[in-house]
């Protein structure tokens, strides 16, 4: 056996917690760009930052979404369906995509965590309407609403960063309209929307970004309004606002 195979040194340091999810960036030698890596119990998981997560090229294809859509599109007069074989290609890639967004997600890299849910979302557009089988069909869409909790989640702490709370409040309530319309199409019953455990995760956030918010911050109100000022071009009420915002940190620090 090859001592130099054993990656337990890579994980002596680097516990395994059920309880939440680990990960970091790593530098890989020869590469301009790191690479990210994903705790799990049973070891490492490391994974490219762009393209597929395993760096490979299906079909001589970026992606599988890629491939199959360009196979619907040459052979769409012959009534081209996606079978078990493509779907089970394409859930694969959304599981390597999924451990990806996971792990950027807890970096908070949330510009990759909206690409890579926006790949999984058209992973499943493509096959709700080209699958060949309802039982293929709900194989990808059961996951959904999950995918829909992630990207809003992304969209939103990236505005929250830029303490554009307001905006984030909104894009997190057009993301739970989107997860409803989802549950009501594909179930009658309203307990399938009382129940949904990503629209409560969505609501928690809510509650926490209006934590972070007015009266409570009151610096955070002013920024919020800056950044708007600013867009507006309003620059005279810009300076001003950043006038008040440097007297309240002065203050604070005092």
């Amino acid at each position: 056996m090859s001592k130099h195979l054993d990656i337990s040194p890579l994980i002596k340091d680097w516990h395994f917690d059920p309880g939440q999810v680990t990960a970091r960036m790593v530098d890989v030698e020869g590469q301009e760009l790191a690479e990210v890596q994903l705790r799990l119990d049973l070891g490492i998981l490391q994974m490219k930052l762009n393209g597929r997560p395993d760096g490979q090229q299906p079909h001589g294809y970026e992606s599988a979404l890629k491939y199959y859509r360009q196979r619907i599109l040459t052979e769409r007069r012959s009534g081209y369906r996606l079978d078990s074989d493509a779907c089970t290609e394409l859930q694969q890639e959304c599981v390597q995509v999924y451990y990806r967004y996971l792990a950027l997600m807890v970096l908070k890299d949330f510009e990759r965590v909206i690409r890579d849910t926006a790949h999984s979302m058209e992973i499943f557009d493509l096959v709700e309407k080209y699958a060949e089988s309802e039982d293929i069909m709900w194989d990808f869409l059961q996951f959904k609403p999950y995918v829909i909790m992630m990207n809003t989640r992304a969209k939103a702490e990236k505005l929250a960063a830029e303490l554009d709370l307001d905006e984030a409040i909104q894009r997190i309530e057009i993301g739970m309209n989107e997860i409803e319309a989802f549950l009501v199409k594909m179930d009658d019953d309203p307990e399938s929307v009382e129940d949904c455990q990503e629209l409560g995760m969505l609501e928690d956030l809510i509650r926490d970004l209006r934590d972070r918010s007015d009266e409570k911050n009151p610096v955070i109100a002013l920024k919020q309004k800056l950044q708007h000022a600013i867009r507006a071009e309003n620059f005279e009420e810009a300076a001003k606002l950043r006038d008040s915002i440097q007297q309240m940190e002065v203050a604070s620090k005092a």
